[in-house]
């Protein structure tokens, strides 16, 4: 069954507006061009978990992406999960400026994979599966390893970025 027939035309405005009700965690995907050896990097708010054991997580990337390439043909990339107060650092990386790094703290991950100064922790992982996703590609890759640390993440809802609010409703 091809991915057209699995639902019926739905106005991608409308799906848009849809699905900006949910909030969702905003990651960096950073690595470095093999072609280059410059550090690339894009944002991503479909990031998640995916499985325990083996240690998988999951994201999706527009196919149109010009960073998901480049770190596809790398094999490895680190996952920094973003903080609130990071805004900055996912307007860079989502940008198309030549040099997306040029304002952004960031320091090598023990494997070599540029990870984002301030985030509330990176994952290292290697790329396990890349499979079809309509206008996106859905990856899947393997934790290599991990760290955490303290803080609120930076969240994206409704067309915005900005920090969790805990629920004052028991």
């Amino acid at each position: 069954m091809s991915l057209e027939t699995l639902s019926p035309a739905i106005e991608p405005d409308h799906y848009r507006a849809v699905m900006r009700h949910f909030p969702t965690g905003v990651a960096a995907i950073c690595s470095t061009d093999p072609v280059t050896g410059k550090p690339c990097g894009l944002i991503v708010g479909t990031f998640q978990a995916l499985s325990m054991e083996p240690a998988l997580v999951t994201f999706s990337v527009t196919r149109t992406s010009t960073s998901w390439p480049k770190i596809s043909r790398s094999g490895s990339f680190s996952v920094s999960l973003l903080a609130d107060g990071q805004q900055g650092v996912c307007k860079a990386l989502s940008g198309k400026a030549e040099d997306k790094f040029a304002a952004i703290g960031w320091e090598e991950s023990p494997r070599g994979n540029p990870r984002i100064d301030g985030s509330l922790g990176w994952i290292d992982c290697t790329v396990h599966q890349e499979l079809d996703g309509g206008d996106h590609v859905l990856v899947v890759a393997s934790v290599q390893e991990m760290r955490a640390a303290d803080g609120e993440p930076l969240v994206f809802h409704g067309g915005r970025l900005g920090g969790f609010r805990e629920s004052t409703a028991a």
